[in-house]
């Protein structure tokens, strides 16, 4: 019987990870350097500013790696 509700909760847990991806939309990184450009941020987010691209890229590197990425969508920074 533990079993059998140890694998239904691991079922559920799986099947809701899908619904969690689902709140921020997909950024294809078209280059496949793992971040992502301008460029590649306004296909998604077209009133993408170079100030707020600036305010997202804290390394100064000119690309927003996954942890810039998350923290400017926890700040609310980009808008479709």
């Amino acid at each position: 019987m533990t079993r059998i509700l140890t694998a239904l909760g691991l079922v559920a847990g799986l099947a809701a990870v899908p619904a969690l991806a689902q709140d921020a939309p997909a950024v294809a990184d078209t280059d496949g350097n793992g971040t992502w450009s301008m460029e590649e941020l306004k296909v998604t987010y077209p009133n993408l500013t170079e100030e707020t691209f600036a305010a997202m890229d804290t390394n100064a590197d000119g690309q927003i790696d996954q942890a810039e990425y998350d923290a400017a969508m926890g700040a609310d920074l980009l808008k479709q």
